[in-house]
């Protein structure tokens, strides 16, 4: 092949390959082009949506139920604000309603109001409390419109279950505060000091919760997920060491014992006519000084008898210890009291005393009276 055929073989190929590189060009700017099309396209159809959900729950409806029947209540001694708690609004009639709350709320004071939800207040008036039972009954007349709250059964609880305490924890500034928890048992046996001697005597049965409930809460609601009144709020254990341990009274026992101070103005309550002391709560010095001379152990130290009580027409006597209390043991001053209780005025039982070392069965008819025996 000669130079010139050379150099012209040599400049076909330059120019095939310009025209195939132009090709290859021409596809690639067309293909992006449409594929930005494509994206324009796309990127116009394309619609972004903010979604905002008012999320309801059952327990927004239930403090919706019965955030207008819990009220604030405070008290006052000598004109002056003395405290405040919560209570529940049990019943309306017309402009008249009835208030639950706890006895420990009201106890001493001079006069009672009563706080509505919306801010409104009304004096009211006593109709009878309990100190055992940790009730009170109030009674207001208003014309702020009433919502009586709808009662549960506590009996239905459940471990585990769900529960919210409404009331006025601190003050009524906190007026409606909720909190929520749950359900360790519905009938917890509690030891109390109902006196303030630093000696438990007396036995509560509550439902534990650990629901938040602080100073104010008392006397306010427990309520279900239904919106319903299970509980009325009593006590927290207020050990530093201890949290989540809240008390609540069921609404099954309440409702008998407020329907029994609605209809009397009182919880009657059987009465045997003793003062006594635990045996076992002495010491050998006290046993001394008290002049007590028993070979018991246990039981409760008959100190004094009432003349004319259901005791002194029973038969028994000052040194005697109460061992047995109508089949039920006897061994300190708060079993007994727990065993008188569970008893109705007009009711006959049998008592096992040790006398001098001997045991004397005697049988007691029950008096009656609204307070401690």
């Amino acid at each position: 092949m000669t130079n010139k055929n050379i150099f012209k073989y040599l400049l076909a190929m330059i120019v095939i390959a310009l025209i195939a590189s132009n090709i290859y060009l021409f596809t690639t700017v067309k293909s992006l082009q449409n594929n930005k099309n494509n994206n324009n396209t796309q990127n116009t159809n394309t619609t972004v949506q903010n979604v905002v959900s008012d999320i309801k729950t059952n327990a927004v409806d239930a403090v919706e139920a019965v955030k207008d029947s819990v009220v604030g209540i405070q008290v006052y001694s000598n004109s002056q604000l003395a405290g405040s708690g919560s209570g529940v609004i049990y019943e309306v009639n017309g402009n008249e309603a009835y208030i639950i709350t706890n006895h420990h709320v009201i106890s001493g004071a001079s006069q009672i109001e009563v706080v509505f939800s919306n801010g409104e207040s009304a004096e009211a008036t006593l109709v009878g409390s309990d100190q055992y039972s940790d009730i009170a009954l109030l009674k207001l007349t208003s014309d702020v419109e009433m919502k009586a709250i709808k009662v549960g059964d506590s009996s239905l609880l459940d471990p585990g279950e769900t529960v919210l305490a409404v009331g006025s924890p601190l003050g009524i500034q906190y007026s409606g505060t909720v909190t929520q928890g749950v359900v360790s048992t519905n009938s917890r046996s509690v030891s109390v000091d109902l006196n303030g001697d630093g000696v438990e005597d007396w036995e509560m049965s509550v439902i534990q919760t650990d629901a938040a409930i602080n100073p104010g809460n008392s006397g306010g609601a427990l309520v279900n997920l239904a919106g319903e009144l299970v509980g009325i709020t009593s006590m927290k254990l207020s050990d530093t060491s201890v949290e989540g341990m809240g008390f609540a009274l069921p609404i099954n026992q309440v409702i008998q014992d407020i329907e029994q101070i609605k209809a009397t103005g009182k919880i009657a309550r059987p009465v045997l006519g003793i003062s006594g002391l635990s045996i076992s709560d002495l010491t050998s010095y006290e046993l001394r000084m008290y002049k007590i001379n028993t070979t018991a152990s246990d039981g409760v130290y008959v100190a004094s008898v009432s003349d004319g009580s259901a005791a002194s027409k029973g038969g028994i006597q000052t040194g005697d210890v109460i061992t047995s209390f109508d089949g039920q043991e006897i061994t300190t001053y708060k079993s007994f009291v727990k065993a008188l209780y569970a008893k109705q005025p007009g009711d006959t039982v049998e008592v096992i005393v040790n006398r001098g070392g001997k045991s004397v069965t005697l049988s007691v008819t029950l008096g009656e009276q609204s307070e401690r025996s």
